[in-house]
């Protein structure tokens, strides 16, 4: 099998492993690893949604909580202080 990318011969080694681009296409174009972030959707058990590194950075944004913590304070006019 050739190689995805430059069309040469794929190392028997990597095809046994399932990979489809030679050694040095692999190092000079790297395939983006995954992040996850655990998910909890009921109280039963979380999930583990995995997503792209740029998912992941916008998701971090999103979800880091505020002031003391608190899921509700954050969702609330005014942090959840009394005016």
């Amino acid at each position: 099998m050739n190689c995805i990318v430059c069309n040469q011969p794929v190392e028997a080694e990597r095809l046994d492993l399932g990979f489809s681009k030679c050694k040095g296409c692999a190092f000079d174009w790297p395939e983006p690893r995954l992040k996850g972030a655990m998910v909890y959707g009921d109280k039963t058990a979380g999930a583990i949604n995995v997503m792209t590194p740029e998912s992941f950075g916008n998701y971090k944004r999103i979800s880091r909580r505020v002031g003391q913590r608190s899921a509700l304070r954050n969702v609330l006019d005014s942090g959840g202080r009394s005016q």
